[in-house]
């Protein structure tokens, strides 16, 4: 399959480098030359690799911020040719899909998905091939879908050794997506603002380290992804703030055995997710 990838950040280097590892003919094309030259020489992508190779692919994948997509698409929209299939690697949809419509020309389809992976360091220097295995991917449809579309993205899915995938729309993606990664993000980002002890650094155990990997965050990739989601988000951190606020009251009240409850219900709901 002729693949052409749009953005060779940590993401789109990754698709990248597993994807030619399965044969594809894998095209490229970032805004830093540098970027590009090292991408040619690690052999992830063609040689030939330019904007214009666009119209040869089969499948393109944006793999850039949501608005820098819509804008790829506003600009370049004359590259795409009938029978293409448009994807993204977003983290949030609803915002990001409705303007991308906007721009597409007729016979161009486009199903959008979301690799739930990635690591603290973000840039094409951290790339990896195996940055996928086991992960969960979210396919998320839209009004210029295709039945083709959902076939090609779980064929390259398998090709990068990705777990579990569901389908579903951009409303419920941006709702599960606040709640399983960007409530997560923050909780860790507000856990190292609260720590005003000098000593906390010689004090950590694993739970500590665990909950705050991901405070070593990408600002402005984040910014962006919590203002573009900020409606459900703020729901999300409401509905965790009221589940604060009992824990909080239990222990102020000394209701032990309605605490032990408490605990005892989440570790249950836990462990059934390592069920299925």
């Amino acid at each position: 399959m002729n693949i052409f990838i749009v953005g060779l950040g940590l993401i789109g280097a990754s698709y990248a480098s597993g994807l030619s590892k399965k044969e594809h003919r894998v095209y490229g094309y970032d805004q830093s030359e540098k970027v590009m030259q090292q991408a040619i020489e690690q052999e992830i992508i063609e040689p030939s690799s330019s904007l214009e190779k666009m119209k040869e692919a089969d499948l393109i994948i944006l793999a850039l911020y949501p608005k820098e997509n819509v804008q790829f698409i506003k600009k370049h929209h004359h590259l795409l040719v009938f029978g293409q299939v448009l994807t993204d690697v977003s983290g949030t949809k609803s915002n990001m899909m409705k303007g991308i419509h906007n721009h597409l020309p007729k016979g161009v389809s486009y199903t959008s998905h979301h690799p739930m992976a990635g690591k603290e360091s973000s840039g094409f220097s951290n790339h990896s091939s195996t940055l996928f295995d086991g992960a969960n991917l979210i396919i998320v449809k839209g009004e210029r879908s295709l039945p083709k579309d959902e076939s090609l993205i779980h064929h390259i899915a398998k090709d990068l050794n990705f777990g579990k995938i569901i389908v579903t729309d951009a409303l419920t993606h941006d709702r599960l997506v606040a709640f399983t990664s960007q409530l997560t993000h923050i909780l860790a980002v507000c856990l190292m603002h609260a720590d005003h002890d000098k000593e906390t650094q010689s004090a950590t155990g694993d739970s500590f380290r665990d909950l705050t990997r991901i405070a070593k965050i990408n600002e402005i990739m984040w910014s962006e992804l919590f203002m573009e989601n900020k409606d459900l988000l703020l729901i999300i951190m409401d509905n965790f703030e009221q589940e604060f606020k009992k824990v909080k009251e239990m222990i102020a009240l000394g209701e032990h055995h309605a605490l032990s409850t408490y605990l005892r219900q989440a570790r249950e709901k836990r462990d059934s997710f390592d069920i299925h």
